[in-house]
């Protein structure tokens, strides 16, 4: 029966079929462009996550992830649009997550603490370790995102194809527990569009 009323809401909806419910499914390339009215089975709802003129938004949700439920390559490419409204500017997303709590993977943040501070963190984003960027952002510019792990260690983030941040892991997050990406927010209006995953050798 729930097969039957996952493959009916995905027809309603122009999606693909609702994702596994276990972890080990394999990793294959996603694309989701927003051009709807809902979420979409494939996303854990949460706070005010929404989809808007045809993209997810949010209008501050004190870090409660949207989990994409597909699960990540150790190896990957994730692409997206992303823009804030607000003059704290404040667009993140956590990668090689769990699916369920926030700071479980990566948490990468453009323009965060007022526009002062991009970085890429583990774990915890006040981590002494993360990787920073002092740098101020335009707001309700879209600004194209590349966040990407090509050798299994090294995280690294692209902005409108520029590279501005990498994180050199030692002991690299990946597994059962740490392979989802989610969507975050904390007070600023977000949004975030045209989403391309993309799993690499």
């Amino acid at each position: 029966m729930r097969a039957l009323c996952c493959l009916l809401a995905s027809l309603a909806l122009g999606l693909p079929g609702c994702p596994r419910s276990t972890s080990d499914a394999p990793p294959t390339p996603f694309a989701d462009d927003f051009n709807r009215d809902v979420l979409g089975v494939r996303y854990r709802a949460a706070g005010s996550w929404r989809v808007v003129d045809g993209a997810l938004a949010s209008v501050g949700d004190h870090n409660q992830p949207l989990w994409l439920e597909v699960p990540l390559a150790r190896n990957v490419r994730v692409e997206f649009t992303a823009w804030s409204r607000s003059s704290a500017v404040d667009t993140k997303v956590e990668i090689f997550g769990d699916g369920l709590r926030h700071e479980s993977g990566y948490i990468v943040i453009l323009g965060g603490w007022q526009n002062t501070i991009s970085t890429i963190a583990r774990l915890d984003e006040h981590e002494p370790r993360r990787v920073e960027l002092r740098k101020k952002w335009e707001v309700g510019r879209r600004y194209r995102w590349t966040v990407q792990r090509t050798d299994g260690a090294t995280l690294e983030l692209f902005i409108d194809g520029e590279r501005v941040l990498a994180y050199q892991d030692q002991a690299p997050l990946y597994g059962p527990s740490n392979n989802r990406l989610a969507f975050t927010s904390w007070e600023s209006e977000v949004s975030y569009d045209d989403l391309v995953i993309t799993p690499l050798p």
